[in-house]
């Protein structure tokens, strides 16, 4: 019966939605030939939106046109592309290509906003398949590291420390400060976002020690242990000694109480959708809990209509945060919103 249940909502999306849900599905699950995917690939590339964030990819490049909320950064606009399941040839000119692989080779760590630049750039370019060796480096030097941090009991266990010599602004008061020693190289040993979303498109292409390497790390996302430390975990220092509040943090939204507020419910199905690419029984027994969620949500036996708060389309937020979910259906009409809910609860649904 789930088996049967499965099948008919992937028929049925595949029956109605637009060429962006109908390219995914072909990836995702290696299905329909190859006329089919080629035709289909290229009516996606006709659409407006696919040109609308092409265009938005900056051609300069430094942190401020990397990182940020402004659907014209790098890290939102290459990303939504990426969420469209674009090749990267389709995504930059050969141009663009050129100077973000030349940027990658000379730029440094110099802080925690250079590395993760840096590491953005690297890990998004891995996904779309490109193997350029600084890339590839970048992505499974963090891989280890990351590794080596939750294996390591004293790490684990002095992320903050009470004070610092230089005193917390006012507008910060009551934010945890994280460790110096954990970014001391620029590069946060804390799990990030960033890393479960570039694991888990990445996860079928590692070995077999990767994929245990991940599976690690993901055990340590998923207890409860990690869930019940502050979200965006606290405060950390630049070089030029201000302060940032960091973010980006791995929570798992709903995990429990403190996570369950209406902030969290915006970027459930986007983080659900990355767990659910994962082969871990500890975020398994979480996913199981989100899709009791969305069955809240059902108009029938295998299709679905999720509220506005699950499926945000926010111009000028970030694309990590969850908060560009539309994939180019048209969810002015019910049909489009029950097309892209149905397609996020078929990711999510690993019991049917």
């Amino acid at each position: 019966m789930l088996a049967n249940r499965r099948k008919k909502r992937l028929q049925y999306l595949m029956e109605n939605a637009g060429p962006t849900i109908r390219h995914l599905l072909f990836q995702r699950f290696d299905i329909g030939s190859n006329e089919e995917r080629t035709s289909n690939y290229e009516e996606m590339l006709a659409l407006p939106e696919v040109a609308k964030w092409r265009s938005l990819i900056p051609n300069e490049i430094s942190a401020s046109t990397l990182l940020g909320s402004n659907d014209g950064c790098f890290e939102n606009a290459f990303g939504k592309l990426l969420q469209f399941g674009l090749a990267i040839e389709d995504i930059l000119t050969a141009k663009q290509r050129r100077e973000y692989l030349r940027y990658l080779e000379v730029s440094t760590n110099d802080d925690i906003y250079a590395w993760l630049a840096r590491y953005v750039v690297a890990s998004y370019f891995c996904i779309t398949g490109e193997v350029h060796p600084t890339a590839v480096t970048i992505v499974t030097d963090r891989l280890q590291s990351l590794h080596s941090f939750v294996r390591s009991p004293s790490q684990r266990h002095n992320i903050f420390v009470d004070s610092l010599h230089a005193k917390l602004p006012k507008a910060y008061e009551g934010r945890k400060l994280i460790n110096p020693g954990l970014y001391a190289s620029g590069e946060l040993c804390l799990p990030l976002v960033h890393d479960v979303f570039v694991f888990s498109h990445l996860y079928e292409q590692f070995d077999n020690e990767q994929r245990r390497q991940v599976g690690d790390i993901i055990d340590f996302i998923a207890d409860k242990k990690y869930q019940s430390i502050d979200y965006g975990y606290g405060m950390v220092r630049s070089n030029k000694n201000k302060w940032h509040a960091m973010g980006w943090s791995a929570h798992m939204p709903l995990f429990n109480e403190q996570l369950s507020t209406a902030y969290f419910h915006k970027g459930l199905v986007f983080r659900a959708g990355l767990f659910s690419r994962l082969r871990n029984q500890k975020s398994s027994k979480w996913l199981a809990s989100v899709f009791n969620t969305f069955e809240k949500f059902k108009i029938d036996d295998f299709r679905f209509s999720f509220p506005g708060e699950l499926m945000p389309e926010t111009p000028n937020s970030y694309y990590l945060n969850g908060r560009h979910l539309g994939l180019n259906e048209n969810r002015r009409q019910k049909e489009g919103r029950i097309i892209e809910s149905t397609y996020y609860a078929h990711l999510v649904d690993i019991d049917g």
